[in-house]
């Protein structure tokens, strides 16, 4: 079996706002576009990484997750605040994170967390933070601030539903790294109980 997460799915209205926000990134600042930017059909927000996970466990997450996510309601989710991480002058990633609904994600990020406890992997132990990831530096290297200014333009002129979604479930994938990337598999989705 694959490695595993658990994500929130982005409809494609916001993907393609975060795909303009990639082309309108690497006009403003050349030197990022040879670095890992991650496809359209990737994106997403992890909720939580799984390790490897042995294909009959597969059936047991998703159970203990509806479990935990029975008592959860939908909630909206607005994407829209551009950073670059740690810091622009020597960043690793460009995220899009969230202006709207980081409570509510945190609280299903850790609703995650207590569902799996039971699988033998730990994650990096970094506190969790709403967001998407846009791209991943080779190494850090500066992020000129129209670059970052570009994005957050685009984001702010761009109709609602090109940056914010109601988050109704959680998608468990598998993923297979190759070459080209990764390649994500839709295992199953879980849909919320409230």
């Amino acid at each position: 079996m694959p490695r595993a997460f658990l994500a929130i799915s982005l409809p494609l209205a916001i993907r393609s706002t975060f795909v303009a926000c990639r082309e309108a990134f690497t006009c403003e600042d050349p030197q990022w576009r040879e670095e890992k930017w991650v496809t359209e059909q990737n994106l997403h927000v992890t909720l939580r990484f799984l390790g490897t996970i042995s294909e009959p466990a597969v059936p047991h997450v998703i159970d203990a997750v509806r479990t935990e996510l029975s008592s959860m309601v939908p909630y909206r989710l607005r994407l829209d605040v551009a950073r670059a991480v740690p810091r622009p002058r020597s960043a690793s990633l460009v995220w899009v994170a969230c202006s709207v609904g980081g409570e509510e994600t945190a609280d299903l990020a850790e609703r995650i967390a207590r569902a799996v406890r039971f699988l033998d992997y730990e994650p990096d132990g970094r506190a969790f933070k709403t967001h998407v990831t846009l791209c991943r530096a080779r190494h850090p290297r500066r992020v000129i601030p129209a670059a970052l200014d570009e994005i957050e333009h685009l984001l702010r002129r761009s109709e609602d539903r090109a940056v914010e979604m109601s988050v109704r479930e959680a998608t468990l994938y598998a993923s297979t790294l190759t070459p080209r990337g990764p390649l994500y598999e839709e295992l199953a989705i879980i849909p919320f109980g409230g």
